[in-house]
């Protein structure tokens, strides 16, 4: 019966990642409040108010409309490529332009902006100044490989993708962490502008490599859905 546990305990893993993942984002969502108009005792905007102008001002509200757009086109973009039917390619193939769009045209530009003068200092600007570059490329890199129908690498250049648009989650929960266990300083900030998608990236490049090597009977308890799937089909042929 052990095998039969692990997928479910895999399942219920995923989806309380998922609850919590959802959780800080309606937070991030729910702080919008402070920046309709701009709040400059919030947080965020705490002393800014001299550099709130301008370029960067333009930056800021173009990252904060279009980061939740992408983030929500990329989860539909990874569950609609895993099926198969036509109308599902369709409506993948229009997310995925309008994706690649919204994030080359605008995200990556105003992320690169507001790096400029991000909290803690250059240390953290430029870990998220590379995090701008690397979700571009990795965006860019999807869509070419997906117009080339090399359909593995796309789909793991999409993975990417994700995981680095969904990074500000993690951001977020690493930081209400080091706050609640009283460790929150700027030198947390700054490796926090870091690991927050370094991390995440580098389990997912593991993770492909250890299943690329994994023998067959380890690839059902990697995958929460794949023994539920085949016993269910095993069921019906009986």
């Amino acid at each position: 019966m052990t095998w039969v546990r692990f997928p479910r305990a895999n399942a219920l893993f995923v989806f309380a990642i998922s609850l919590l993942a959802t959780k800080i984002f309606a937070l991030i969502l729910a702080e919008y409040r402070f920046y309709f108009p701009a709040n400059f005792e919030a947080t965020f905007l705490l002393g800014r108010e001299n550099s709130f102008h301008g370029v960067y001002a333009v930056a800021f509200y173009t990252h904060l409309i279009v980061a939740p757009l992408t983030l929500l086109l990329a989860l539909f973009l990874v569950s609609t490529g895993l099926r198969s039917m036509a109308t599902r390619r369709r409506g993948h193939r229009l997310a995925g332009r309008v994706q690649a769009g919204l994030v080359i045209g605008f995200l990556v530009p105003s992320g690169l902006v507001m790096a400029t003068q991000a909290l803690a200092g250059p240390i953290a600007g430029v870990g998220f100044m590379c995090l701008s570059l690397a979700t571009g490329l990795s965006v860019t890199a999807t869509a070419v490989t997906a117009i080339r129908c090399q359909l593995k690498l796309h789909r793991r250049w999409a993975i990417r993708s994700a995981i680095l648009l969904a990074s500000p989650l993690l951001l977020r929960f690493l930081a209400g962490a080091a706050f609640m266990l009283q460790v929150d300083s700027p030198e947390f900030y700054r490796v926090n502008a870091w690991v927050s998608w370094l991390l995440p990236l580098a389990a997912y490049q593991v993770f492909c490599v250890f299943v690329s090597e994994t023998p067959h009977r380890w690839r059902r308890f990697l995958n929460p859905f794949a023994e539920s799937r085949s016993r269910d089909e095993s069921l019906q042929v009986d």
